[in-house]
Formats: C-alpha cells, sequence, structure tokens
C-alpha cells in the first residue's frame, strides 16, 4: 500500500497500480546506479591514462633534469 498525501488530500494506491509504481520506481533506480557507475569507471580510466602518460613523463624530465642541471 503506497500512501501519498497532497494539499491535505489522502491517495492510497493498492493493488496494480502499486505494482507498477513500484516497478517504476525500481527502473529508475537501476538506472540512475547505472548510470552512476558508467561514469565512475569513465572516470578511473581517463584518471588511469592521464597516469600513464605524466609518470613517465615525469620521471624523464626529471632524469634530464639531472644529467644537463646546473651544478652548483
Amino acid at each position: 500500500m503506497i500512501v501519498i498525501t497532497r494539499n491535505g488530500e489522502t491517495t492510497v494506491l493498492t493493488g496494480w497500480r502499486e505494482w507498477v509504481v513500484k516497478i517504476v520506481i525500481f527502473l529508475a533506480a537501476i538506472l540512475l546506479f547505472a548510470v552512476m557507475a558508467f561514469l565512475m569507471f569513465g572516470l578511473a580510466v581517463t584518471i588511469g591514462a592521464i597516469a600513464l602518460v605524466l609518470i613517465p613523463a615525469a620521471i624523464v624530465v626529471g632524469l634530464f633534469a639531472t644529467i644537463f642541471g646546473k651544478r652548483v
């Protein structure tokens, strides 16, 4: 049983209408979770790809700075 109160008026959903509302809410929640998982996976892949490029580049720049750096 789903009870909805709006503007002082109460509506009660039972039977097949209740099932339809519950299924719609469930599917909306599943869709929301799927979108969030897709976004998090995309973010993780992007950060991983950037790290795979930037970390070796930083190491190479550090080595060149060590080799060609001015000694005091």
